[in-house]
């Protein structure tokens, strides 16, 4: 009789001590919550596609800031540097959102630009005059080509609405970026450009 007790008071005892357990990792878990206001798996909830996504489109806004800033800072040309400093407010504004979007998932973002950028920005930097002004032209189109390249298809793949909708909304931007860069490349900044950036100016695009 004496064993059967024992038995019977062993796993009750047990019993009470993994519910206590489960209560207080419970607890734990809903203090944690409340602090910081996500749960902390929060990155888990975005497949690896989005995740590198959000990171791609942080290192090209970056590049795009930094060659504006060298551009607005050599370029002898005022045109180019006013289209230098449309690049720098406009991605410096896309990147403010991003970091929104990203911290809401609980990724974290680069802070600089990809290696293969540094280094093509860095050989820029090397340019003087026209040959400045023609390769950052250069750069700056082939980079707003991939960009627009990168978020049209993330567009269509993800199945993350705020991601979704948030690539949506910077394609038109990018593309106006694009249409800019291809007109000046076709010979001096012209009347072409000047226009397309008074047009920018008086409404543009929102990142």
């Amino acid at each position: 009789m004496k064993r059967v007790y024992l038995k019977t008071f062993c796993a009750t005892l047990i019993a009470a001590l993994a519910l206590a357990g489960s209560v207080r990792a419970a607890n734990e878990t809903g203090t944690m919550e409340k602090k910081t206001g996500t749960a902390p798996t929060e990155q888990g909830k975005l497949d690896r596609h989005d995740q590198e996504f959000l990171k791609q489109a942080a290192e090209i806004n970056l590049t795009e800031i930094s060659l504006g800033q060298t551009a607005e800072r050599m370029s002898s040309d005022p045109n180019i540097k006013k289209m230098a400093g449309m690049l720098v407010k406009d991605h410096t504004e896309a990147n403010r959102n991003l970091e929104r979007l990203a911290a809401s998932k609980g990724v974290k973002l680069p802070t600089e630009p990809s290696m293969s950028d540094r280094h093509s920005l860095s050989a820029i930097e090397k340019e003087q005059g026209d040959k400045f002004n023609k390769e950052f032209l250069s750069f700056n189109m082939k980079g707003h080509e991939k960009a627009i390249s990168l978020f049209e298809k993330e567009a269509a793949r993800t199945q993350d609405p705020d991601i979704k909708a948030w690539a949506q909304k910077m394609v038109p931007a990018l593309k106006e970026h694009l249409a800019m860069s291809q007109s000046s490349t076709m010979g001096p900044v012209g009347e072409k450009s000047k226009e397309q950036m008074k047009s920018h100016q008086k409404s543009p695009k929102k990142y």
